[in-house]
């Protein structure tokens, strides 16, 4: 089971999309950054710590390029 905790969004789409997911999941932590929306391009990142999940998840932020760069928190959907 993945429970989705954060989805940040840079407010643009297609090829200059990009998302960055912090997960939890019955092993530790998972940190997805993708690039040009559904289908794009993923990198994983799998951790035993929230601390360091989330750092990946602020160097990610912080170093998306200048005008793609925008980010919004995107509500979370209720769990079924």
């Amino acid at each position: 089971m993945v429970e989705r905790i954060a989805h940040y969004f840079n407010r643009r789409y297609r090829g200059a999309r990009r998302d960055v997911y912090l997960n939890r999941t019955e092993a530790g932590w998972q940190v997805i950054g993708r690039i040009g929306g559904d289908g794009g391009d993923e990198a994983v990142f799998h951790y035993d710590d929230e601390q360091s999940a989330r750092g990946m998840v602020d160097r990610m932020l912080k170093t998306a390029s200048p005008g793609e760069d925008d980010w919004a928190l995107m509500p979370q959907r209720p769990a079924h």
